[in-house]
């Protein structure tokens, strides 16, 4: 239980102090954009830095808007990200006019300050409830006449974030298998992350770097 409790700490820890060592305004009020066809929403993967947000309409030419926020869950809250934000939220209260693709991930923060975490057989019930709270998302998205669904996909962190090996892997394998028959676009990122995770990690072991975030659009664009 002390290495659980001290795992949950360590994790809340470094989110806190990323977010005010990078001190971007994006990871706790993002900004939406007015005119655009494409919606970002999600966790500090992408609210953090803004790097992929960026990336991404540089390389698409485009507008895109982001509610992602730091902190936040697919399921409940937390003190740096209220329920009232959680990434289902983010959706329900961001305008849908004209957005035919949405981009999210989301679970991350679910797994990381839960207790069932690092057990793998302890967090089986949140992993299903996470996959039922996703899977009601995008019903919603394709009720809302969204086309194209796209979900980014965790690599594995490093440092005490390893400890969540195991159930990352089971969770992406579990995606990479069932997302394309509900036609979502799984972006499965740990090939390219592997072995690359002193360039592409902050030294929080979860946060992308700058060179990170680069090859997540990158890979975010090819599966647009």
């Amino acid at each position: 239980m002390k290495s659980i409790l001290r795992f949950t700490r360590l994790s809340l820890t470094a989110l806190v102090l990323s977010v005010f060592a990078i001190g971007s305004a994006q990871a706790i009020n993002p900004t939406p954009s007015p005119t655009t066809d494409t919606m970002i929403i999600g966790d500090s993967v992408f609210a953090l830095s803004g790097d992929i947000h960026r990336y991404l309409e540089q390389d698409l030419n485009k507008t895109i808007a982001t509610y992602a926020r730091s902190g936040c869950q697919m399921i409940g809250g937390n003190f740096i990200c209220s329920r009232r934000n959680a990434i289902p939220q983010q959706y329900a209260n961001a305008s849908k006019r004209g957005i035919k693709t949405v981009i999210f991930n989301g679970g991350g923060n679910d797994i990381q300050l839960n207790s069932c975490a690092p057990s793998l057989s302890r967090c089986m019930t949140l992993l299903n409830d996470l996959e039922t709270e996703i899977g009601r998302l995008v019903a919603q998205m394709r009720a809302d006449g969204i086309q194209n669904i796209i979900f980014l996909g965790y690599y594995n962190g490093t440092g005490d974030a390893a400890a969540l090996r195991e159930i990352n892997e089971f969770s992406m394998n579990r995606k990479a298998m069932t997302y394309p028959g509900m036609n979502i676009r799984f972006v499965d990122v740990r090939s390219a992350f592997n072995g690359n995770e002193s360039r592409y990690l902050l030294s929080d072991g979860i946060h992308p770097t700058a060179a990170g975030s680069r090859v997540l659009a990158t890979l975010i664009r090819q599966a647009l």
